[in-house]
């Protein structure tokens, strides 16, 4: 598939592991990217900040005019509203998968694929590549500190994704070099037996391209049946001797795993890991086998993992507070299950209590039995409901099917819990000590941030908050990561973030703050922003539930709630033919926050500011009064507002009549000339510096022409494009960004 022929492309379902990490790949490379999901979370929330149009529900209206392509997956249904509207247009579709072989046919593809272990082994891989230099392209089925997220675009020859084996689409992929963990029977909704399911892969590593390698599990029987009579070039890995590569005095203690690498006969040398578990083991000696087939030598491969420490949701700590451990993991297969259970051993005299969500009815149906055997490791055990994923329910078939077999097996200490009542239930049972691991594959990690929150207002106030909490509607979390919500993506944690559900439990919130004395900071989108490594000793207030997003547009006049994201606004005035603010495109700002900060380019006369829009306000001060603040009141000057004294509500904002053909393409022109010019592909705060009044220079071209432009510190980077940009490159902390502005003042100031 060619796709450079396309304006624009449209992924439906965009909030998803590999959606995401396709759409976020396809923008760094500079191609216009839309999409939808039926409700955002931190994916969408990066994706936009990169410069896409990212809608919250499924509608026809979400494909502009100029969308060129229309990309699903197979968790999509045919009966989509937006593949309805493609359709009818007769807008070209393509599957998930098509995408990525397009993106692997550009690149020497590394697909990693198998039943248990892809994430992990493919991130391990990415990792070692840009350790190691080569600057992957990258997409990994879940989110690693290394990239900030779940994938990257880079320069270099090689690109490193996921080879989905669910539905059969990885047959859309022609890597060079393939790597198999595992097989074992594991998506019965596609797969009718396992001969079906060996036949798929064998299919696969037949689509390997000439002169191609693949890697595997020797220790793997149903791998060995797959490979008879494969005539290609293949390395085998596996705790056997037989092996081309296998491991010698293994030791796990905690996170640490270790263990002598043994290849053809010959110690190379010893390899240490962060991630426990002996099936991590596996995943190590499938990266490193790569590594040396690549040229890279034992000892850098070794140097460029040693501290990676796993993928979101794969055996991560979110919490360990007051002798407690909460663990989370994606694991939803009875092999997964035993191999988390197992890697609990790496800790002694610790309880388990393992938390358990199935996922699918079609696998709870064909797996009850062995789900049954597969907990011995826990001490207590708490199941919850189906999560159903795209499916319907079948008849028979419920959590009690696991329930049953588990008690049928000799184990007694189980429960059947609704998920909204897990988190009050271990509260109540929890001991120091405990180790809880929260597993499945659905959402069941809402009842880890419950519990994180729980756990966190528990010990950290003697239960003002908790006490709080009881007459407050809204979110209300405890001990919440800052680089969650800032477009820096630095930032320790908060002791509350709250998010009220409407004007009256904002005004709870405050006077609970004003009464307690308890610091408050307001939040919107948390752009130019830059939180501290050690987090905020108060409440972090956002304005983000659905009371304040609202809009009304009355000929040239929108009503838009302060909570209403700035792109989002631009593309409604847009679609519905209003001009004036077309130039704020790129700017992943709330409403709020843009007003309040007078967002725009107020020394550049081709941008328009915000203030300059602003006809009212509806603001509430810090006592909790609303007041209507007409436009004679407000004073709008460079990058501030005379507004600090409020929190602003909702705005009334005046625009022009506009041709509705014209204002895309001129956003479109805005975006590129942005673009160009700044580093919008990397988190980042945009500008630091406000150029000084009746400069000769602006601060950009100052500190280009004092070579500064590159300079690191940690993670942090002075922008290669725009100098006045301080960009997230890799890990950066806030220590990191102030000791670069540190350096610039020093150095203007010379």
């Amino acid at each position: 598939m060619r796709i450079d022929k396309f304006k624009r492309i449209h992924f439906v379902g965009i909030g998803g592991i590999g959606m995401s990490g396709i759409a976020m790949v396809l923008l760094e490379m500079g191609y216009k990217v839309s999409g939808s999901d039926l409700e955002p979370n931190s994916l969408t929330r990066k994706i936009e900040m990169l410069g896409a149009d990212v809608f919250e529900g499924h509608h026809a209206s979400n494909l502009s005019d100029d969308t060129g392509l229309v990309v699903y997956s197979s968790s999509i249904s045919k009966d989509n509203p937006e593949l309805r509207e493609a359709r009818r247009r007769k807008v070209p579709v393509a599957h998930r998968a098509e995408m990525l072989g397009w993106l692997f046919n550009k690149r020497r593809g590394i697909a990693v694929t198998g039943t248990h272990g892809k994430t992990t082994t493919t991130s391990l891989i990415s990792v070692m590549l840009e350790n190691s230099g080569l600057d992957p392209t990258v997409i990994i089925g879940g989110e690693i500190a290394q990239f900030d997220g779940n994938a990257k675009a880079g320069n270099g020859q090689y690109c490193v994704a996921e080879a989905d084996e669910s539905d059969g689409s990885f047959l859309n992929l022609d890597p060079l070099y393939a790597v198999l963990t595992n097989i074992e029977m594991e998506h019965v909704d596609h797969f009718k037996a396992l001969g079906d399911t060996i036949f798929a892969y064998r299919s696969f590593i037949n689509n390997l391209k000439k002169g191609g390698v693949v890697f595997y599990n020797l220790d793997d029987q149903n791998i060995k049946a797959l490979l008879r009579g494969f005539q290609g070039n293949r390395k085998s890995f596996g705790f056997s001797k037989d092996a081309d590569m296998h491991p010698i005095d293994v030791k796990m203690n905690g996170f640490d795993t270790s263990f002598r690498c043994v290849y053809k006969g010959r110690v190379l040398g010893e390899v240490k890991i962060k991630i426990p578990g002996i099936h991590n083991v596996l995943n190590a000696m499938a990266a490193i086998l790569v590594g040396l087939e690549l040229g890279k030598k034992f000892d850098d491969i070794t140097d460029s993992i040693k501290d990676f420490s796993g993928a979101k949701r794969r055996f991560q700590l979110r919490m360990e507070k007051d002798g407690i451990m909460l663990i989370e993991d994606y694991a939803h297969h009875p092999t997964e299950i035993r191999a988390v259970l197992s890697a609990c051993r790496n800790w002694k005299n610790r309880r388990v209590i393992a938390v358990f969500q199935p996922h699918r009815y079609t696998r709870t149906k064909f797996f009850s039995s062995e789900f049954g055997r597969c907990f011995d490791g826990a001490d207590k055990l708490i199941l919850t409901d189906i999560y159903a994923a795209s499916e319907k329910p079948i008849r028979g078939v419920s959590v009690k099917n696991i329930y049953d077999r588990v008690k049928a097996e000799g184990f007694d200490d189980v429960k059947i819990i609704k998920k909204e009542a897990i988190a009050k239930f271990l509260m109540k049972i929890k001991k120091p000590g405990d180790m809880i691991l929260i597993l499945g594959a659905g959402d069941i990690k809402k009842v880890t941030e419950e519990l994180r929150g729980r756990l966190a207002a528990d010990s950290a106030d003697g239960g003002l908050i908790k006490k709080f909490k009881k007459s407050f509607k809204g979110k209300l979390l405890t001990g919440e990561g800052l680089f969650h919500h800032t477009s820096f993506r630095i930032g320790g944690r908060t002791d509350v973030w709250a998010q009220p559900e409407d004007e009256k439990n904002l005004r709870r919130i405050l006077l609970f703050v004003k009464t307690n004395k308890i610091p408050i900071f307001i939040m919107g989108n948390g752009t130019n922003i830059l939180a501290r490594d050690e987090g905020f000793r108060g409440v972090v207030l956002n304005l983000g539930s659905p009371f304040f997003k609202k809009v009304m547009i009355k000929g040239t006049t929108v009503h838009i709630g302060a909570g209403f994201g700035l792109s989002k606004l631009i593309r409604l005035c847009c679609l519905n033919g209003l001009s004036g603010i077309e130039s704020l495109v790129g700017i992943p700002g709330s409403v709020g926050g843009a007003i309040y900060m007078n967002a725009g380019g107020y020394t550049n006369p081709i941008y328009k500011n915000m203030g300059n829009l602003v006809a009212s306000l509806r603001v509430m001060d810090y006592s909790g009064r609303v007041k209507n603040l007409k436009k004679g009141a407000l004073k709008f000057d460079y990058r501030r507002s005379n507004l600090e004294p409020y929190i602003i509500l909702s705005a009334t904002l005046k625009l022009e009549k506009g041709d509705r053909d014209n204002l895309f393409p001129s956003c479109s022109r805005f975006l590129k000339m942005k673009r160009e010019k700044q580093a919008l592909d990397l988190p980042s705060a945009g500008c630091v510096f406000k150029n000084p009044p009746g400069a000769q220079f602006t601060c950009g071209q100052m500190i280009d022409m004092l070579g500064l432009k590159g300079k690191r510190a940690g993670g942090a980077q002075i922008s290669e494009r725009l100098a006045n940009f301080i960009v997230n490159r890799k890990g950066a902390t806030c220590k990191d960004v102030l000791s670069l502005i540190d350096l610039v003042r020093r150095k203007v100031r010379e």
